[in-house]
Parts: structure tokens; C-alpha cells; sequence
């Protein structure tokens, strides 16, 4: 179904892109299965694969309920400790901006499961017409896990709220998709969400009603700092104590192959003439001086990738020393003109020396 923006853990400024994409989880049809349907309040799952944490959608419509009043109850951390009833502790670590925080919130489970806590970062905007909150889990250097809780994960959860269509009153639209961790399967944890999900869209319901009375009688009845950005403490956690030094480092993006628009420049092909291997006693002139017998030794297996000694050395200067000498003759005839004349051979005179592998010196 898809998140919004945020890497998992990560915390940074919420932009408008992320509200945007928990509006148009709302409003989404495709995908979705019906779960329940009752007194104004409609909750559907995600039509996720087998064994796989699901996304919960509630929508309810409340006719004795402002949107202002609900919006103050999503957000007022001392009421909230009135009307909800599972919460063992809520704490401030401090403010990203004005419209950005940090806070430790711990829960109570039923027996025989242990008890959850989170970490997360929550980020508002109210433009007026409709007012937004979205939260996810995060890490902070100052709430490491706590013994007897289990550290579960926020993985998306949102709250969209405006006024009704037709007549008085609010609509609220709101997504979860959470990991408890632990040992629960992921069948009853998408169990359990979709039935407590109506649970507490009522729950919220009578917070709503009771909020304007309860906040008339405390101490700081205006302070509001959600509404009110002047209202917001000064100190600012920085973003480098939520970086957490155990968690593996994000992928790298994957680059696209850059297309090659060089042009190819073809060559002519140059025929090569094969040059015809010769034997030590083929190198004409040269070698009728000096020519050179080895006697074989058929009982030594020798390395071939070895490199050969004196007398492959000498071979291959005579070599050289023949081409050399004829592509001087054949210069000197092209400039006097004359056809190369052909010269009696002579008979090789053959100097027999004797040269032993076995011991690598002569004999």
C-alpha cells in the first residue's frame, strides 16, 4: 500500500508531501476490504499477502463534535492522560520546529503480553480547512529500550480531520499500520487492530465532548502550542541524537546506466600477412655462420611456461638480425632500380656444439 516518504527510524522535517500521501491513503477505494461498518464508523484493512502486517483505515462521522475540539484531543499530552486509559507513561524529548517533536509514549497489553513502549517523532499542519497529524517511530539517544517493555514501531499513523460535508460536526479519517513486535504472529496482530480500531474512534468520540469543559478548568486554559507556535519551547533536540549507531546504513540509490552517445568511429581493416615460422636451420645467411645442435633430452619433462635460457635467447637475436637485414636489401633495390639478384647458396659450414639441458651449462 505503500508509507509515506520517511526510511524507517528516520527523522527529519515533515513536508507536503507526506501529508499528502495520508490523504490519498483515504481516499483510496483499491485495495481495501471492508471490515466493519456501524454507527457511522467504517474501518478497512488492506488486502495484503498472507502472513504480512496489514494497514487499518478508519472513517467516522461525529455530528456532536468540532473539529477544533478533536484536533486539541489528538494533541494535548495532560488530557490525554484523562481519556486514555492504556497509557502508563508519556514524556517530551523536545521540538524539531514548530510543527515537528519527539516523545516516549508506554502502553499497558493485556496478560500474559509484556508491555509496549515507542519512540516517535509526530508532525502537524493545519491549514485551516482540514488539520493533519502523522506519527512514526524514531530513535533517540535519551529513551534507549526499557526493561519490561518490548520497543514496538509506528510504522505509519495518521489522523486527517475537517468538518462534515452537510451540517455540523467533524469527520475524521485516521491510518495505522504499527509492529508490536515480540512473539505475536502477524495474523492476530491484524486481528487485534482491526477490532480495536472502532474502539477507539469512540473512545475519541467522548474525549471530544468532554475536552472544552475539562481545558476551561486547568491552570493554562489558552496554552495550545499546537495552534499556537509562540506557545513552543525554545530548546530544539538536534537531529544528529536520532541517527541510531546500530542500524545498518540505508541503501544506496541505484543509478541508471547513463546512455553512450559517443560515435563509433570504424576503421579500415588491415590485412595482416602471416609470417611463416622458420627453423634454426632456415635463417639463411646469418645462419650459415653459426648453426646450432641440441641434443634432445627425451627422459625431462620441462615447464613450458618457464621462461627458456641461452639458447632461445640467441635464436631470437638471429632472427631479429635476418629480418633486419633483409628489409634493408629490399630498400636498397626499390632505390637503385634493380631486381634482387639471386646469390648462389653456399653450403653451410656447421660448427657442432653440444648443449645439455639437464645442467644448464655447455659441454
Amino acid at each position: 500500500m505503500g508509507g509515506t516518504g520517511w526510511v524507517r527510524g528516520e527523522a527529519r522535517v515533515a513536508d507536503d508531501s507526506d501529508f499528502q500521501t495520508l490523504k490519498n491513503l483515504l481516499a483510496s477505494d483499491i485495495g481495501w476490504n471492508l471490515e466493519y461498518e456501524r454507527d457511522g464508523v467504517k474501518v478497512w484493512a488492506e488486502d495484503a499477502a498472507h502472513g504480512a502486517l496489514r494497514t487499518v483505515k478508519v472513517v467516522a462521522d461525529f455530528e456532536d463534535v468540532e473539529p477544533d475540539a478533536l484536533y486539541d484531543v489528538l494533541h494535548d499530552p495532560e488530557y490525554r492522560s484523562v481519556w486514555d486509559t492504556h497509557m502508563l507513561a508519556a514524556e517530551d524529548a523536545g521540538h524539531i520546529n514548530v510543527n515537528n517533536d519527539v516523545g516516549y509514549y508506554a502502553m499497558s497489553c493485556p496478560a500474559p503480553l509484556k508491555n509496549r513502549d515507542f519512540v516517535l517523532q509526530r508532525s502537524w499542519l493545519d491549514t485551516g480547512d482540514e488539520k493533519m497529524i502523522l506519527n512514526h517511530s524514531v530513535y533517540h539517544k535519551d529513551y534507549p529500550p526499557r526493561k519490561g517493555f518490548v520497543r514496538a514501531l509506528s510504522l505509519l499513523t495518521g489522523f486527517v480531520v475537517r468538518s462534515r460535508p452537510v451540517g455540523p460536526g467533524s469527520w475524521l479519517g485516521y491510518v495505522s499500520r504499527s509492529d508490536p513486535r515480540g512473539a505475536l504472529p502477524a495474523w492476530l496482530v491484524n486481528r487485534v487492530t482491526a477490532q480495536l480500531a472502532p474502539r477507539l474512534v469512540h473512545q475519541l468520540q467522548a474525549a471530544a465532548r468532554r475536552y472544552p469543559g475539562w481545558k476551561a478548568l486547568t491552570d493554562h486554559p489558552y496554552h495550545k502550542p499546537w495552534r499556537h507556535p509562540e506557545q513552543v519551547p525554545s530548546y530544539r533536540i538536534k537531529l544528529e541524537d536520532c541517527i541510531d549507531p546500530d542500524a545498518p546504513p540505508p541503501p544506496a540509490p541505484q543509478q541508471e546506466p547513463k546512455p553512450n552517445t559517443s560515435k563509433k568511429l570504424s576503421l579500415p581493416q588491415v590485412q595482416v600477412k602471416e609470417v611463416e615460422s622458420q627453423s634454426v636451420e632456415d635463417l639463411g645467411d646469418i645462419s650459415s655462420e653459426f648453426s646450432v645442435e641440441v641434443e634432445e633430452l627425451s627422459d625431462l619433462n620441462i615447464d613450458p611456461t618457464k621462461k627458456k635460457g641461452k639458447f632461445y635467447r640467441l635464436v631470437k637475436s638471429m632472427k631479429n638480425r635476418r629480418k633486419s637485414v633483409q628489409v634493408t636489401k629490399s630498400t636498397d633495390n626499390l632505390v637503385d632500380g634493380k631486381p634482387e639478384e639471386k646469390q648462389e647458396k653456399k653450403k653451410p659450414f656447421k660448427f657442432h656444439r653440444r648443449f645439455s639441458l639437464s645442467r644448464g651449462r655447455e659441454d
